[in-house]
């Protein structure tokens, strides 16, 4: 307790040596203490009658705490006191039991206080287990992290929500398109490259659309066809290992020639990417999380391919469809 009042550039409370402050009085508002050794024997009294105390600290980076307004003292006793019932929640101690005391350091890099605090309710509640999983500051750190950059959060999913409804979109209309061309090919014609394609022969005709880039994606559509069975759910999770490498090979085909689509995945990304920032992390645990993120966009334009799989089964089923209806026609 000592450490924390006075210890070099403590921000010291108004006309005194120290800096302490907090709340010993639940439901009280905060009280800057007139003698830090009055708590401190306080304090002194709970370890000797086995009330375990806690201690956590507070801190930003010095950009983050200026961008926060958390400038002098007084800024940083409000943030604490709008917090405060976070750090009492999550160690499971009722409001009416919680008491603490704290204290600001003004270091240049990381600004960042220091909160003592325990349970003052009957000696049952009191004697706890000093061990602390790590879940609970790590949740403390979470929640606190969602209560002060809310704006900033709720900004990252809208930025997030419309990269991924642009992702579906031009998805989905490359999937029209190629839905369209593949009508314009004609029935019959068409049939005999399901035929070719089927058989693995070499194919006596090409598509012979304008687009380079849509006779490629046509020709890998319709492997990727004829090596899924014939009946069952088509969905990227569901897929054998080999067809997945040949989806993923035409993900990564689309994204090199259709640069909107490219552009969209990595505004997905990024902002997923800065919604990580904020929660922080090691630079590993940040890099899996954005070959995570990479993943996601991909299996949504995966899932997109696939539909391209959908309209040739459709066509198919079309084809024989209308097969029927002459064959019935004859037979009438």
């Amino acid at each position: 307790m000592r450490y924390i009042a006075t210890r070099p550039r403590v921000a010291k409370n108004k006309g005194m040596n120290h800096g302490l402050f907090g709340c010993l009085t639940p439901g009280t508002p905060l009280t800057e203490f007139q003698d830090w050794r009055d708590v401190a024997q306080l304090v002194y009294w709970n370890a000797k009658r086995h009330v375990t105390m806690y201690r956590s600290v507070v801190s930003f980076g010095e950009d983050t705490a200026k961008e926060l307004l958390l400038t002098d003292r007084a800024a940083w006793q409000r943030y604490i006191e709008n917090h405060i019932r976070t750090i009492a929640e999550k160690n499971g101690i009722r409001r009416e039991h919680f008491q603490w005391a704290a204290a600001l350091h003004r270091e240049k890099s990381h600004p960042h206080l220091h909160v003592v605090f325990w349970d003052n309710s009957d000696e049952k509640a009191r004697i706890r287990n000093p061990f602390t999983h790590p879940s609970v500051p790590n949740n403390i750190r979470r929640q606190m992290i969602k209560d002060t950059f809310a704006d900033r959060i709720r900004a990252y999913g809208e930025e997030k929500n419309r990269a991924a409804a642009g992702l579906r979109q031009i998805s989905d209309e490359l999937v029209e398109d190629f839905e369209r061309h593949m009508r314009l090919v004609g029935k019959e014609r068409y049939r005999r490259l399901r035929e070719e394609y089927d058989l693995d022969a070499e194919l006596k005709e090409d598509f012979c659309f304008t687009d380079q880039a849509l006779n490629e994606v046509a020709d890998r559509v319709f492997c990727l066809k004829s090596a899924l069975p014939p009946k069952g759910r088509i969905a990227y999770g569901l897929l054998p290992v080999t067809v997945k490498k040949q989806v993923d090979e035409l993900t990564a085909y689309l994204l090199e020639y259709v640069p909107e689509l490219k552009k969209l995945r990595t505004d997905y990304v990024e902002s997923k990417m800065k919604m990580a920032y904020l929660y922080g992390g090691s630079e590993e645990a940040l890099e899996d999380q954005r070959n995570r993120f990479e993943d996601e966009a991909d299996r949504m334009i995966a899932n997109r391919i696939l539909g391209m799989v959908k309209t040739l089964n459709r066509l198919d089923d079309e084809g024989r469809m209308a097969e029927y209806r002459e064959e019935q026609k004859k037979f009438y």
